[in-house]
């Protein structure tokens, strides 16, 4: 399927790649994934674990006056992935948002980016990361994430169990911490070398609940004028979701992630 960006007044984007399959594929041993962030004025990367409310916040502030809106595809985190990694063509028309939590264990990328880059990293409580993980995410994509990625979070006893069994010998809700775990895990590396003029943790939570405090502060560190407006598009429903695990599912993201989550909440910015 050909996708054409028909939101600037020149046709300038053409791609057959139209799945993370086939972005995956073609980047399995790839880890220059922001090759062409260079090309954009004062770019904005949200960032953080998936199903984490990123997509949300990237779409608010490409919405924004004065942003781009580049997307021409259906998913458009994948739009910014093939512009990014150069696999379309793309000439810079303004300052861009984009979404990046698929470089997943590429993430030391960011410590490459142009200084003018800033970086918004969404941290969400992990009962509602894990439910959304395993009930709300393509199947693909998870078992995914968990091979290539999360696995590298096993240690002791677990990891011996993946060698024997592979994904089979874990329980979904635990190969969803590990998901959550191996991210989160991220911003303490990020934080420190990148420095918090460059790199903002936000709670999502926070965001929904205080959208009138919190959402001018993001504008604030990314140098972008903020409208009451924009604040319209956030839904506070969304909070409720960490209750819709069972019983047993909360007990187990209590022990295996909620001390990782409470670690990370220190290197808020707010």
């Amino acid at each position: 399927m050909l996708f054409i960006d028909r939101t600037m007044d020149e046709v300038n984007i053409v791609t057959n790649i139209d799945s993370w399959r086939e972005f995956r594929k073609l980047t399995a041993d790839n880890c220059d994934l922001l090759k062409e962030l260079y090309k954009f004025p004062k770019p904005i990367l949200v960032t953080g674990c998936q199903r984490s409310g990123t997509t949300m916040l990237s779409r608010i502030i490409t919405g924004s006056d004065g942003m781009v809106k580049y997307w021409f595809g259906r998913d458009d985190e994948l739009d910014a992935a093939l512009i990014l990694s150069g696999m379309v063509e793309h000439e810079p028309q303004g300052r861009y948002c984009f979404q990046t939590t698929y470089l997943d264990h590429c993430y030391e990328q960011y410590f490459e980016c142009p200084p003018s880059t800033k970086i918004i990293w969404v941290l969400r409580n992990p009962y509602s990361t894990v439910y959304s993980l395993i009930y709300n995410w393509p199947d693909e994509s998870f078992y995914r994430t968990f091979r290539n990625g999360a696995v590298r979070y096993l240690e002791g006893i677990d990891k011996q169990k993946f060698k024997l069994l592979g994904v089979h010998g874990f329980k979904k809700i635990m190969q969803g911490c590990y998901i959550y775990n191996w991210k989160v895990s991220q911003i303490s590396h990020l934080v420190p070398k990148l420095g918090r003029n460059r790199i903002m943790v936000v709670d999502y939570d926070d965001l929904v609940l205080n959208k009138e405090t919190i959402l001018p502060a993001i504008y604030d560190f990314i140098d972008l004028e903020y409208k009451d407006i924009y604040s319209q598009n956030i839904r506070s429903s969304s909070v409720s979701k960490r209750y819709l695990l069972s019983e047993e599912e909360q007990a187990v993201v209590t022990k295996q992630s909620h001390p990782l989550y409470q670690e990370a909440r220190q290197f808020l910015s707010l």
